[in-house]
């Protein structure tokens, strides 16, 4: 396989924070293909929180989708269509369409593992995903202190009725082979809703 990454301007006002569910669902009603392709990743769309869970969108706002690049043509025809997102409606813009580029340092704002909601069990079978990747770093959660209390900071991705829980993470000192082969195939599930998506940070 070939992966590309196809970024579309997110023209809007705002979005829920928590908007996985809702954009792969607005997406799919657009083109069923969207949710019958296997290797399809859509990490969200970028912007601005606020402490009511929504999302500020802005001039450097856009949606990002990882894919084969035999399937550009099917997510291609999202170019100027509008989307519902829960309440809210964006349009998305030209797509820009580029190769998937190496970074030493990798985060993914929510990685989630059914059945592995304590830190402790989810690291141990998130490194043996990135064991069958041959991938050899180790994977980092981010904490909160509180006093001299720490905690790592969980995130939920909510689906109907259901919050499903994770955490972020991130991987640095990945070599250009590894950086590559975890961009295109991402940690634990539910790609498509913006989950085990990883990209580019300065560590």
């Amino acid at each position: 396989m070939s992966f590309i990454e196809v970024k579309f301007k997110a023209i809007g006002k705002q979005i829920p924070a928590d908007h996985g569910y809702l954009l792969y669902s607005a997406l799919s009603r657009f083109d069923k293909k969207i949710h019958e392709m296997k290797d399809i990743a859509i990490a969200g769309i970028s912007g601005m929180p606020d402490s009511s869970r929504n999302l500020h969108l802005s001039s450097a706002s856009k949606l990002r989708i990882r894919l084969d690049h035999s399937d550009l043509p099917d997510v291609i025809n999202l170019a100027g269509k509008e989307l519902q997102i829960g309440a809210e409606k964006i349009r998305l813009g030209l797509p820009l369409v580029s190769m998937l580029k190496p970074h030493r340092h990798l985060y993914s704002r929510l990685v989630t593992i059914k059945g592995f909601q304590e830190s402790e069990e989810f690291l141990a079978s998130l490194q043996k995903q990135l064991d069958i990747l041959q991938i050899k770093q180790t994977p980092m959660l981010f904490q909160r202190k509180s006093g001299e209390t720490s905690t790592n900071i969980r995130k939920t991705l909510r689906i109907k009725n259901k919050e499903i829980v994770g955490f972020p993470v991130l991987i640095t000192n990945l070599n250009p082979d590894e950086s590559l082969r975890l961009q295109q195939v991402g940690l634990g599930g539910r790609r498509k809703m913006g989950c085990g998506t990883f990209v580019g940070v300065r560590a």
